[in-house]
């Protein structure tokens, strides 16, 4: 009686722990754009943010901050990572499609809520506040990049975490899942206070008229940022099944 009893609580302990698939979508907590013709200026505040390179040769970069602090469990596997974003502007003539990339930001910076002087010149921005992050600073005024636009390997990573080719206006972007992506989210999630976002940039800055607008979190349809995880069970349970799953064996044995 005992065993079978036994066989049957281990048999349903079993096959009742699995690995739980959960997802989150996140829009940023952060998103600006640095601009190289107008150095110390922002654009924090704005409904959309720029990268890419300008007509006149000036390159933009922006940078893009989540936060998911706390939303992924420990222990939790990561199985993948996407993040997208709408084109909202283009150069007005010959706009030149290229690859973008985004890469791991190693520095501190701030969003204000500058917004651009000029509607009808959105490259250029607003004079920076305090704390706004500007081709400059990564804290206006007081705390610059390693160099103006911030340096690659110092400021940023040398290495691609995702990149796309973007087009034109009206497209929606894809950052495909790739195994850096889900590695910057992991560290990210271990470490917090290193998650200082990614740098969004064009591959080819030396090409005019790649510049792009993509819509920011301002609009109420920025960048989306997809993350699916698998939450693994606390090793106390695989054991628990484990001695049930030898309860069945047993009581299989004793047939």
């Amino acid at each position: 009686m005992f065993p079978n009893l036994f066989a049957r609580v281990g048999a349903l302990i079993l096959f009742s722990v699995p690995a739980f698939g959960e997802s989150i979508t996140l829009q940023p907590s952060a998103d600006t754009t640095l601009f190289e013709v107008e150095p110390d200026k922002a654009l924090g505040g704005a409904d959309f943010f720029n990268a890419g390179t300008a007509a006149n040769s000036s390159r933009n970069r922006a940078l893009l901050f989540f936060d998911f602090t706390g939303l992924i469990p420990a222990g939790a596997q990561i199985t993948s990572v996407l993040l997208s974003m709408d084109v909202v502007r283009q150069p007005v003539a010959d706009s030149v499609s290229s690859s973008f990339s985004l890469r791991r930001v190693f520095a501190s910076w701030g969003e204000g809520s500058v917004y651009q002087e000029d509607p009808l010149s959105p490259g250029k921005g607003g004079p920076a506040e305090i704390g706004d992050a500007t081709w400059n600073h990564r804290s206006y005024n007081d705390t610059a990049w390693s160099s103006p636009g911030g340096a690659a390997g110092v400021d940023f990573s040398t290495e691609i975490s995702s990149d796309t080719i973007v087009y034109g206006l009206g497209d929606l972007v894809i950052f495909e899942n790739t195994p850096r992506l889900v590695s910057d989210v992991e560290f990210w999630r271990e470490h917090p206070e290193l998650n200082f976002g990614w740098m969004l940039m064009t591959e080819t800055e030396a090409q005019r008229r790649t510049a792009r607008s993509f819509a920011s979190r301002e609009s109420g349809f920025g960048p989306t940022l997809i993350i699916d995880f698998v939450v693994v069970p606390e090793p106390a349970t695989w054991w628990f099944a484990g001695l049930a799953a030898g309860g069945v064996w047993f009581a299989r044995r004793r047939r």
